[in-house]
């Protein structure tokens, strides 16, 4: 019989009775709530921990791995906190001993987890970081009942810490998840060789440039592996130098946050530089916190204290933190707002944030795309140039699409900045290739396989003159007297009747006005030499002239268009339409 089947068989019975829901288990005698800040994170896990055993057949077979290591996280935070209502429930012990007892059946011979990718060290990191959290929280609680429960959890953790001394990695944030996993293990189960492996990778380097940005430019990895890991590797490690890298990353962060929390990610180098996934600002509470305690910082404490005020029911995650870390428990500095009146240029990332209030707005420049590396995760290439949110109401893009020789969207070359004035810029070339020089040619007629700058062809193309077909695309924008509003100067020359599409993207949930509707695209709108506006409950921006010398779409870059792919925003999307020499003045405000 497999382990699991007889897990299932020992544990079925009682799992049974219990009915895997919060009405099943009795709140502990005296259990009443409280507003204090630990009693409230205490009562956010509680509804986790509810939802967690309403669903335990899941979480202990066809669930993934990462969400059972939530999965003990929260439900022994719940177990080991006074505050809870499942305090030293024993009705917590068997469905915890059965996750981790199945975590251990589907464990691989060398201690990695299969998530996606296949025996992972990487994604086992990210596990571990849960799992050694609740270990520690038994240990630190010692109650008898979790005595076989603490047994197995060892043997797991110290079977991933086997593979995190010897396993690699893909990318540049798995470094410091794998260090932090080993930082936590070793402050259970101390051994060098744990030690020894934090020791190769922080050797490395962080990579973080003055600003405070990290490699990947991603408020993912920043608020999910970056910050934390490098917090916990400090603080087991006893490592205070990692605590610099985290303010300055803290620092960059209040600059990148708007005025409903979301954070900037049109620069991202990963996953989360495409709209439609935001980053939201509850999920950097946790260093914040610690942060605004151990240096005595206001603005940390204001951020700190805006999270606990608008997001408490996102960060439940966090109880066991402060059962383990009595730092969190300690008050607040007295806090200071952030100002919500500056702009910030971030030279490497070339990138400007302007806000003013209720607005905010970027300006962006720093692409990855004329590298030459084409379309691939670890690189940034969102052509979105401009964004902007007044209130509520949000233009998530305004993109511009030549339609020249299928070579994409326009990506800047870079960033000036002049005062309140922004340039971006782009020069382009295609070739037409002439004939090969005799001394390059084959009689057979076959060449080797190379790039052209668009597509591969056996053409030998390094070696071919070349007639060259130019375009030239510059976008000034200037913001208006320091109000908010900016006006946008687009020009697009050199070679004559190429059509130009600028593309204005709303977020969903508003109401347009003043445009007309592009047939065959339900989402898609044209805009005349009128003015629109886009209203979101009182909230409204208004944009234009427009202009309609074409009706043709955006164009993707032929690494889409090859296989039908297109990178085209979901929301309410406005045409301006024009054709070389273009040149428009576009105002937004």
């Amino acid at each position: 019989m497999k382990r699991k089947d007889f897990l299932k068989n020992t544990f079925g019975a009682s799992l049974g009775s219990l009915a895997l829901g919060r009405s099943a288990i009795n709140p502990r005698p005296g259990y009443q709530n409280s507003n204090t800040l630990i009693e409230s994170i205490s009562k956010t896990n509680d509804r986790r921990v509810a939802d967690y055993l309403s669903q335990q057949q899941r979480y202990t077979e066809t669930d993934s791995y990462r969400s059972r290591s939530g999965y003990l996280l929260a439900v022994s935070s719940g177990f080991c906190s006074e505050y809870s209502e499942y305090y030293r429930s024993d009705g917590l012990v068997t469905p915890m001993r059965q996750v981790v007892d199945s975590l251990l059946e589907d464990q691989n011979p060398d201690g990695t987890f299969d998530f996606g990718n296949l025996e992972s060290p990487p994604d086992s990191a990210f596990m571990a970081e849960q799992m050694f959290r609740a270990q520690a929280l038994l240990l630190q609680d010692g109650s008898s009942a979790t005595a076989a429960l603490r047994d197995s959890l060892r043997e797991l953790l110290l079977n991933i810490a086997g593979a995190l001394t010897a396993g690699g990695v893909h990318t540049p944030n798995h470094r410091w998840a794998i260090s932090a996993a080993l930082a936590g293990i070793n402050d259970l189960y101390p051994d060098q060789k744990y030690v020894n492996r934090i020791n190769d990778w922080l050797g490395e380097g962080l990579g973080q440039d003055e600003d405070g940005e990290h490699p990947e430019r991603s408020r993912n990895y920043d608020a999910s592996v970056n910050n934390p890991s490098l917090l916990d590797v400090a603080i087991y490690q006893n490592r205070p130098e990692l605590f610099e890298a985290i303010r300055k990353n803290l620092e960059l962060t209040m600059y990148l946050m708007d005025s409903a929390g979301e954070l900037e990610t049109v620069s991202s180098r990963r996953q989360d530089q495409s709209p439609g996934r935001p980053v939201m600002i509850h999920r950097f509470y946790l260093p914040f916190r610690y942060m605004a305690i151990r240096e005595d910082n206001p603005r940390f404490a204001a951020m700190a204290r805006l999270i606990e005020t608008k997001y408490m029911d996102q960060i439940g995650e966090h109880l066991g933190d402060f059962l383990l870390h009595e730092e969190l428990n300690q008050p607040l500095p007295e806090p200071v707002s952030p100002s919500d009146h500056f702009v910030k240029i971030l030279k490497n990332t070339r990138l400007a944030r302007i806000r003013r209030g209720e607005m905010t707005a970027s300006v962006f420049g720093g692409t990855d795309w004329h590298l030459g590396h084409g379309v691939w995760s670890g690189l940034s290439h969102n052509p979105t140039f401009f964004n902007f949110r007044k209130g509520d109401a949000v233009l998530e893009s305004v993109r511009m699409s030549p339609a020249f020789f299928r070579t994409g969207y326009f990506r800047s070359q870079g960033l000036d900045v002049d005062g309140n004035t922004y340039r971006l810029w782009e020069e382009r070339q295609v070739p037409y290739h002439q004939p090969l020089p005799e001394s390059y040619r084959n009689p057979e007629g076959v060449y080797k396989m190379s790039p052209d700058g668009r597509f591969y062809s056996k053409m030998d193309f390094e070696n071919r003159p070349k007639d060259y077909k130019k375009l030239r695309s510059e976008v000034i924008v200037r913001e208006l007297n320091g109000s908010g509003s900016f006006e946008m100067e687009i020009l697009v020359d050199q070679t004559p009747d190429v059509d130009v599409t600028v593309e204005l993207c709303f977020r969903k949930g508003g109401q347009l006005s003043g445009v007309i509707p592009k047939e065959g695209d339900p989402d898609g709108f044209l805009l005349s030499e009128s003015t629109g506006s886009y209203r979101v409950g009182e909230d409204i921006i208004e944009f234009g002239p427009g202009r309609i010398e074409h009706t043709r779409s955006p164009q993707s870059n032929e690494q889409y268009a090859v296989h039908g792919g297109e990178i085209r925003l979901a929301g309410y999307r406005v045409y301006i339409t024009g054709t070389t020499p273009f040149r428009h003045t576009l105002r937004i405000g």
